[in-house]
């Protein structure tokens, strides 16, 4: 009987596998490779009118010219573009011109026009969160004063794909020489969410002869006639752009929100000559007082680390007071950075630089009493700058050849 009951308990199991087998669907999705655009970039524009209000161009690389094999001395990439009143509606008319399935799974940058960010990009954001194939990890973009389809189709010399050549572009200025910084697309969504605040976004526009952006006379001189640059950053209220923050206050808005990794920084002596130094450590540490939850007072303390990259005069560098002079007007050229950015964002009401959310985490019950009217408070509140730098070095050599020369 054991046994019986042993074998007819096999029996069943062995069925039961059979049948766990038989509900898998496998890949039933699946696209092969060979059927697929890979999408680089994605521009989005607005249209003329509601019926075309999304237009969304795709920069599809092609493949063939890529690898070099079966080249046919055409464009690297080509830009498919589709109309709707959604955006998935643009997306399906995209897909009709094209003999391949549009592959999202492989966007590194995403942007979008002025005019468009001006009346607002929830509807944007609710498809980039939504659709499965879409990377969060995107990079995010909003094309100063120029349509976004601009930025897709100009080709740039160091590398055979735009979208490529502007991740590169944004990598190379966050890590040396500018306040510009990686935005991805989780990031702005995050930032809309944020009370009386919203997201700060790179712009990026092309210069020179946009009307031979896309041809290859572009490649063909030494001087490129057009050039995808980055510049400024674009302040969000929600999810609608408010304005811009350029020069000073945009490296101040990056300097408060802890972003700076390198940062150049030009001191005038007395004499009129200028030294330059290389900001490259920053640590901010901002506190918020409330006593009076309708007038709030926040401090702003910032430490810095400098090196001094050039000095082409007669400036003795040995000398530790001279180091503390130039060292005093770094400190001064951040307060001032700071300032500027605190008074900018205030006027625009939006609260981008996080000073809401200092005083959430330090002040949570007070912080329930004003938040639904934080946007008026912010533009009034009191905001207290400490600055401090220090130069640790002067590189490879002290005093300039200079100093001491025979008359």
């Amino acid at each position: 009987m054991k046994t019986r009951a042993k074998a007819a308990f096999s029996v069943l199991l062995v069925c039961l596998q059979l049948m766990f087998f038989l509900s898998l669907t496998g890949c039933w999705d699946s696209v092969e490779l060979n059927r697929r655009a890979i999408v680089s970039g994605v521009a989005i524009d607005r249209g003329p009118n509601e019926e075309q209000k999304y237009v969304i161009s795709f920069q599809i690389i092609v493949a063939d010219e890529i690898s070099g094999e079966n080249s046919r001395g055409v464009s690297p990439v080509t830009l498919y573009t589709g109309r709707g009143r959604t955006m998935f509606e643009a997306l399906a008319n995209a897909s009709r011109q094209t003999a391949r399935f549009l592959s999202l799974g492989h966007v590194r940058v995403l942007v979008i026009s002025e005019a468009f960010a001006r009346e607002g990009i929830k509807g944007i954001m609710d498809v980039l969160e939504r659709e499965s194939d879409m990377r969060l990890t995107t990079l995010f973009f909003i094309s100063k004063g120029q349509p976004a389809i601009d930025c897709m189709s100009t080709l740039t010399v160091f590398g055979k794909i735009p979208s490529n050549d502007l991740v590169e572009k944004l990598e190379t200025t966050s890590k040396q020489f500018g306040y510009s910084y990686k935005m991805e697309v989780d990031d702005v969504i995050r930032g809309i969410q944020t009370i009386g605040g919203g997201p700060l976004i790179n712009g990026v526009y092309v210069s020179g002869a946009r009307s031979k952006a896309d041809t290859k006379k572009n490649l063909e001189t030494i001087e490129p006639q057009a050039i995808i640059r980055i510049k400024g950053l674009a302040v969000f209220k929600d999810d609608k752009l408010k304005g811009w923050l350029e020069g000073e206050a945009a490296a101040g808005a990056a300097l408060i929100r802890n972003k700076i990794k390198h940062l150049p920084v030009i001191i005038k002596m007395k004499d009129g000559s200028y030294v330059s130094c290389n900001v490259y450590q920053s640590q901010v540490h901002i506190k918020a007082e409330l006593t009076d939850p309708e007038h709030p007072v926040f401090s702003v303390r910032i430490t810095q680390q400098a090196a001094i990259k050039e000095s082409s005069n007669d400036l003795e560098l040995t000398d530790p007071q001279v180091l503390k002079d130039i060292s005093v007007k770094i400190a001064e050229v951040t307060h001032q950075q700071l300032e500027t950015a605190i008074v900018s964002t205030q006027k625009l009401k939006s609260d981008v630089l996080g000073f809401g959310e200092v005083l959430e985490r330090s002040h949570p019950r007070g912080w329930k009493k004003i938040r639904d009217r934080w946007s008026r408070i912010y533009a009034t509140s009191r905001i207290e700058i400490a600055t401090e730098a220090v130069i640790r070095h002067t590189d490879m050599r002290t005093d300039s050849f200079q100093v001491n020369k025979p008359e």
